[in-house]
């Protein structure tokens, strides 16, 4: 039996990550320790709309999670990473390519019995530490068989499992590399040129994260 090693991956503020995520705006918080930076994180950061490391996406979990929402505009949660720590974690989707639904009901070993009788805070601290590197899929969209076979040469240098492994790319990626057989992004893009504009003026990272945003990601 797996024992999983708290805290869950998507727990812990990544500084090496975060300076080089948000080097644009960091300023003289840039130079901070990383002790530092981390509570500079929880108190402008997290508020401001940072994620704290690539596998919590804080824009996506505040645009569809509407608890979250609400705690936020009664200011009750500085972030929606914050909300998903303290309660999101058991039912909430922290990434656009992670369905906590998905993953615990496709899996009988991720199931919420199995997941606490072996030590896993969820779905996506299993899928982080053991789904992912056995080639399971956490979302209808990211088919890691798919994934490995259309991405860049670079990438499959990483010796990452294939989800960790495509959060290590530009989030660019999905808008010419197919991830799943629902998706195909060169397609997707000469139907719906207005959201080709909504990503290149950095209203969307990608085109696979705008159609889902745009269609009921609730339900995947």
């Amino acid at each position: 039996m797996t024992v999983a090693q708290f805290p869950p991956l998507w727990q812990a503020f990544d500084p090496v990550w975060y300076r080089q995520e948000y080097k644009d705006v960091l300023g003289d918080a840039a130079t901070l320790s990383d002790e530092d930076l981390a509570i500079w994180y929880q108190s402008q950061g997290a508020f401001s709309g940072h994620s704290p490391n690539r596998y919590f996406d804080e824009e996506w979990y505040r645009r569809n999670c509407r608890e979250a929402q609400e705690g936020l505009a009664s200011g009750q949660y500085r972030s929606g990473f914050e909300h998903y720590c303290q309660i999101g974690f058991k039912t909430q989707s922290p990434h656009y390519l992670f369905s906590e639904r998905y993953y615990t009901t496709r899996f009988p070993d991720a199931n919420a019995q199995a997941l606490a009788s072996q030590g896993f805070a969820n779905g996506y601290d299993h899928y982080l530490r053991v789904g992912d590197q056995e080639k399971r899929s956490g979302h209808l969209f990211f088919n890691p068989d798919v994934y490995l076979q259309n991405c860049p040469a670079e990438a499959s240098d990483e010796p990452l499992p294939p989800f960790r492994q495509f959060l290590h790319t530009d989030r660019t990626l999905p808008n010419h590399v197919v991830l799943s057989e629902h998706f195909n992004p060169e397609w997707y893009a000469r139907m719906n040129p207005n959201a080709v504009i909504m990503v290149e003026y950095g209203y969307m990272p990608n085109v696979l994260y705008q159609f889902l945003a745009d269609f009921t990601p609730n339900g995947f």
